[in-house]
């Protein structure tokens, strides 16, 4: 799943990793490595992908 997130991520620039609570991700930026979001589900993840289009 983390594979097919960052996949779709990396075209918007941005990069998704494994939070520390199970089942959650966090996002940051590739350029600079701000953080964007943290322990967020899939969804909220793909949502926030789209945005970043």
């Amino acid at each position: 799943m983390l594979e097919d997130l960052n996949k779709k991520a990396k075209k918007a620039g941005l990069h998704v990793a494994v939070a520390k609570k199970a089942d959650l991700y966090s996002i940051r930026k590739v350029k600079n490595g701000k953080l964007i979001a943290k322990n967020i589900d899939t969804d909220e993840v793909l949502q926030i992908i789209k945005n970043y289009k």
